[in-house]
């Protein structure tokens, strides 16, 4: 089935540092399912600097048609035992018949290792 995948998106608890600054708290964050997803292979990059190996993988999340995923960038997608960022904003592709409706959204995350 193509969108058998569940994600939990993690939105941070934003709260506010001694000098004013926004501190994301993802640990205390609100998580909420979307189950009925499709999670493909984007991209994947290796990269040596500094004596350091670095991986950089990538996942492209698609919602079925009808459905408007509640997904922004500062938040993080659990799935599949990984932890990962949202990149750039959320696609929302608008419906071809009924104006002013989203027909399906697309969403990049990637996970960072080493």
């Amino acid at each position: 089935m193509i969108f058998g995948d569940t994600i939990t998106r993690v939105r941070p608890l934003v709260t506010q540092d001694r000098y004013g600054s926004d501190v994301l708290d993802y640990a205390a964050g609100a998580r909420t399912v979307f189950a009925g997803v499709c999670v493909q292979p984007r991209s994947s990059a290796e990269a040596t600097a500094d004596e350091r190996d670095m991986v950089t993988t990538g996942w492209r999340i698609y919602s079925p048609a009808g459905m408007d995923l509640d997904i922004e960038p500062v938040d993080r997608i659990e799935w599949a035992g990984r932890t990962c960022e949202v990149i750039g904003e959320i696609a929302r592709w608008p419906h071809p018949i009924r104006p002013g409706e989203v027909h399906h959204c697309e969403v990049d995350i990637q996970k960072v290792s080493g």
